[in-house]
């Protein structure tokens, strides 16, 4: 009786961890369009889109790092740090490459102070990127001035705000970056290695794996991808601004374990991911469009972190009980 119990909650926490996220978006696209006549209009769904997208490049970045049994909590201000780079270098020399790639180098070394000390310096990661938050934050305001920097070019505005036939060029570069991602995740060696420390570092290691090198790399990666959204986001907002992107990281936490992905590592899917931002920035909108007090929008995504988390567990300790039983 007790096997097929646990077989049965096996079966259960395979399904959600496989279609659960599906299901979490139908509810919340039903429960949108019966909330607001306006949740279901073309222009509101594309503002939907447009408005996750920055949150939905950093996703991609943190399921890697949470499968590889990290976390990042300086994404957020990596990616302020990044576009007040872009419009600062475009100000002062007209030169939107040149920003670019100075953003996409500072990215990658705040992603490699990170992997350094969380990796060869072995300290935990929730401490390192919580002081990398701050001090990157306070970097992003000295290289500004204390103000926002305004004005990048009408390629980054195109990127970050125009659409081609009316489908959104962020939503573009979002579903363009999840195919990259998610073929590296699956079909690389250093897909498999992350997957493989984040479940069990220590077999990792004894399988001949470098856990931390693959470690430092997920971190610059990381890095580099949140340079990408710092781009991006000077884009949506023609501006870099030192004071953006607070709390970022907890949106694309919150989407990507709502679509599935451990905190305690080794399970994870960048598609899930994305659908999990997706049905964080349509809870966002339908609670704008009843006008649901900001006070209180804050109480309901702390309600989703708290149900995300408590599935995670669920899912995870299911496989566990049911795998040691077989």
């Amino acid at each position: 009786m007790n096997k097929k119990n646990s077989l049965q909650c096996l079966s259960i926490a395979e399904l959600y961890s496989k279609f659960g996220i599906l299901v979490i978006l139908l509810i919340a696209l039903i429960a949108g369009a019966i909330l607001s006549p306006a949740f279901l209009v073309p222009s509101n769904l594309v503002s939907v889109a447009q408005n996750v997208g920055v949150y939905a490049i950093i996703a991609l970045g943190m399921t890697r790092v949470l499968i590889g049994g990290g976390v990042d909590l300086s994404a957020g201000s990596n990616v302020a740090m990044c576009s007040v780079i872009v419009a600062a270098v475009y100000n002062s020399t007209g030169s939107t490459l040149l920003g670019v790639l100075l953003a996409l180098v500072a990215g990658s070394c705040i992603g490699a102070v990170n992997g350094f000390f969380a990796s060869y310096l072995e300290l935990m990661p929730f401490i390192v990127t919580l002081a990398t938050q701050m001090t990157v934050r306070g970097l992003a305001y000295l290289v500004s001035g204390g103000a926002p920097v305004f004005g990048v070019s009408d390629s980054l505005v195109f990127l970050g705000q125009g659409n081609i036939g009316g489908f959104p060029m962020m939503l573009l570069v979002v579903i363009l970056a999840t195919i990259f991602i998610s073929f590296v995740m699956t079909r690389t060696s250093h897909g498999r290695y992350l997957y493989a420390i984040g479940g069990n570092p220590e077999a990792a290691g004894a399988s001949g794996i470098n856990v931390k090198q693959q470690r430092f790399i997920n971190y610059v990666t990381m890095g580099t991808i949140c340079a990408l959204a710092g781009i991006i986001y000077a884009g949506r907002t023609n501006s870099g601004l030192p004071a953006g992107a607070v709390n970022f990281e907890f949106e694309a936490i919150i989407g990507t374990v709502l679509g599935g992905t451990s905190m305690a590592g080794g399970i994870g899917n960048p598609v899930c991911s994305i659908i999990g931002v997706f049905v964080v920035g349509i809870i966002n909108n339908v609670m704008n469009l009843c006008s649901v007090n900001a006070f209180w929008q804050q109480v309901v995504k702390g309600i989703v972190i708290m149900v995300a988390v408590v599935l995670d567990i669920f899912t995870r300790n299911a496989i566990m009980k049911s795998t040691k039983k077989r």
